[in-house]
């Protein structure tokens, strides 16, 4: 359970309102017991943590990444991401954000993720971006 408190801790201190609205603890706690939630770790500590499934047509999907403000931008997401991508049983790796989040929008694009569409009416004036990446092709970083 100190996986649950970890998780459940970082995603309440960056957002305590959509924590509480999107019911987030419960499921941080369905994706620990279904062993689909894996802490992020950096610095011998842990950072933050990711939910990753089959739910989205079968494919790989990250539902959700969480990483401690100062650990952002600083390559652990794109590391945590190309683990998940070594550990998928799919070919292809999908994820979403908001076109508000451009940080993980860059983060995406550093990953070697390709843009796939998008959808209204999830967030009202925030359309979510969908990305996919095939797994075993890389990118260049420059």
């Amino acid at each position: 359970m100190r996986d649950k408190a970890i998780a459940v801790d970082f995603d309440y201190s960056l957002n305590r309102v959509e924590h509480i609205e999107l019911k987030r603890e419960e499921k941080i706690t369905k994706a620990i017991s279904d062993e689909e939630c894996y802490i992020i770790l950096a610095d011998n500590r842990s950072v933050g943590f990711m939910i990753f499934d089959y739910r989205f047509f079968d494919q790989g999907w990250i539902e959700l990444i969480v990483i401690e403000e100062k650990y952002r931008g600083k390559g652990i997401g794109v590391q945590a991401i190309d683990l998940i991508g070594k550990q998928c049983k799919t070919n292809k790796l999908f994820t979403s954000t908001n076109s508000s989040n451009t940080q993980m929008q860059k983060a995406l694009s550093k990953a070697g993720f390709s843009f796939a569409g998008k959808v209204n009416g999830l967030d009202e004036g925030d359309p979510e971006l969908f990305y996919y990446k095939k797994i075993g092709e890389t990118k260049t970083i420059s």
